[in-house]
């Protein structure tokens, strides 16, 4: 039995995703998207098979709430990744 005065105290509204075929269908990815991610790829296997001696670094926040502050966030991180590239990918 669960009491609805602890859960979901947060919650202002909940609406369904999109299935990822759906989003697929209406974002075609790109050429040039299609090439970065599989540059991407490529590097990180190089990284993983120790073929380049970078250091792999996942970073970023979980979710994304504020779009704005999300796209200036990925400013920053490419102007810093720019920076220490030959270290760090």
């Amino acid at each position: 039995m669960t009491d609805k005065r602890v859960e979901d105290l947060n919650i202002l509204s909940c609406s369904r995703l999109i299935t990822p075929q759906q989003l697929k269908a209406e974002l075609p990815i790109t050429d040039a998207a299609t090439r970065s991610v599989m540059q991407g790829r490529h590097v990180i296997k190089d990284i993983l098979d120790r073929k380049d001696r970078r250091l792999f670094v996942v970073v970023g926040p979980c979710s994304i709430h504020d779009p704005e502050a999300a796209i200036e966030y990925g400013r920053r991180l490419k102007v810093l990744a720019d920076r220490v590239q030959d270290s760090l990918y």
